[in-house]
């Protein structure tokens, strides 16, 4: 396992990959590890009583007033979900008193798939500056949440470990710079910003049952399917879009769609096991 590796890399459009073992991260290592944090400008520190964290979805902004809003649906036998056995540390099972669900395929009642991402693959001109807001990646309850998070280009994204436990970020990116950033103390926090449009996995080496996926994007014109499967892309000048919806197991779905001003477009995407 990496312990160190940059900090401040600006970190096209690829699936991901595995999983890795178990490890333990010792005082010393801790020492040298926020030493290395220091060293590359990330931010180790405790956040202050009563400091509010930062949204874990940054809403895009933009200049349109056409929207696509939509619903993405799971047809067919739902895969049965599994529990996580998190008993490989004491400290992760002790916060949970109910069974901690796996979050690969989450569909409701009505066939909605969670955990989506759609967005503007092409159609979209412009310079799109990063945001101001912040969004954060946090570890908690030994589990990524949210499992799904999408920033656009140069957008700060905060990974944040509030776990009494060592935990360590491993990014599996391809065109992003990868990183493996070990987070031993409780209420760390480091910013890490990206520079091209990718959907990649980050994964616990500790905590072999931790993954999440980080959409990072060169427009504001995404969104991530909440419980019920629906998303809205806001703020869109008239045009024609290519819109894709992406999943960790499905894979992607193109579509194409047309808005003028004003206009409300619908879009709908299934997938089936």
């Amino acid at each position: 396992m990496t312990v160190c590796a940059e900090e401040n890399g600006v970190y096209k459009f690829h699936r991901p990959r595995g999983i890795t073992t178990i490890a333990a991260v010792g005082l010393l290592a801790a020492g040298l590890l926020v030493g290395c944090a220091k060293k590359d400008d990330a931010r180790a520190t405790r956040p202050a009583p009563g400091t509010k964290t930062p949204s874990m979805q940054a809403a895009p902004s933009a200049a349109g007033t056409a929207s696509i809003a939509g619903k993405v649906t799971f047809v067919g036998d739902v895969p049965a979900a599994s529990a996580l056995d998190l008993n490989a540390d004491p400290v992760c099972a002790s916060t949970h008193d109910s069974p901690v669900m796996g979050q690969d395929v989450v569909v409701n009642a009505d066939g909605g798939l969670m955990n989506v991402f759609v967005f503007v693959q092409s159609g979209a001109s412009g310079n799109f500056s990063a945001p101001d807001a912040e969004v954060v990646l946090d570890q908690k309850g030994c589990v990524y949440e949210p499992h799904a998070v999408g920033v656009q280009v140069g957008q700060t994204l905060n990974l944040v470990n509030s776990d009494n436990t060592t935990h360590n970020v491993h990014a599996l990116s391809d065109t992003n710079k990868p990183f493996n950033t070990s987070m031993p103390i409780p209420g760390m926090v480091i910013p890490k910003t990206f520079d091209d449009h990718e959907i990649f996995k980050v994964k616990c080496d500790v905590h072999p049952w931790m993954s999440s996926f980080i959409g990072v994007f060169d427009n504001p014109y995404f969104a991530i399917t909440g419980a019920d499967g629906s998303f809205k892309l806001s703020g869109l000048p008239a045009g024609t879009y290519n819109v894709v919806a992406w999943h960790e197991m499905y894979g992607e779905k193109p579509m194409q769609v047309t808005v003028g001003d004003g206009e409300a477009g619908a879009a709908a995407f299934s997938y089936g096991g």
